[in-house]
């Protein structure tokens, strides 16, 4: 009598170990979208993990010009390299409402109030209109830099080029950008 023969998935381990991918409980899955509700990044766990936990997965999507999935990736490390090592915050942390962009050599945010905003924090901008040169598109992350009072630089933006800001606008921190990796 033959055996048969059963295909099972592997994921490669600690020193290129191949081990089986035991899938024991359903997956909880996370997402951040894009303007256009399209996930960005997207965090998987099991059932059960609280999202403070330091075990979500996280992977990046990319899409074509229809809004189709060409690419689930991991994110990169700081040497460009696809990583498993991060530690993903899923924060509360309230968006803060845009009054104004400048058009200027480093561009300045103008906010109704910083809150708990600090200098470094990565961010990205939503809904602007006029100057949405400055809206998400899925890669356009910003390094907060010069807080003072209630505005701050978007580190290295020269927005002297971008139309300008008409209205609106929000700055989401903390739940969308706080990937760190070791």
């Amino acid at each position: 009598m033959a055996k048969s023969c059963i295909n099972r998935p592997f994921k490669f381990g600690d020193k290129d170990r191949r081990e089986f991918i035991v899938q024991d409980s359903e997956v909880s899955l996370v997402a951040i979208n894009n303007t256009s509700g399209n996930p960005v990044f997207l965090g998987r766990a099991k059932a059960g993990v609280s999202l403070s936990e330091d075990k979500w997965q996280i992977r990046k999507l990319s899409y074509d010009s229809s809004t189709g999935v060409i690419r689930v990736e991991w994110p990169n490390n700081s040497s460009g390299l696809a990583s498993t090592d991060y530690e993903f915050v899923w924060s509360t942390v309230s968006n803060l409402q845009i009054l104004n962009i400048s058009k200027a050599l480093t561009a300045v945010v103008t906010v109704a109030a910083i809150s708990s905003l600090q200098n470094g924090d990565k961010i990205v901008i939503e809904d602007v209109v006029g100057m949405t040169e400055v809206n998400f598109d899925g890669s356009n992350i910003y390094t907060v830099a010069n807080i003072a009072g209630n505005t701050f630089e978007l580190q290295g933006i020269d927005s002297t080029g971008f139309t300008a800001y008409s209205s609106g606008g929000t700055v989401a921190y903390g739940n969308v950008v706080s990937l760190t990796y070791s």
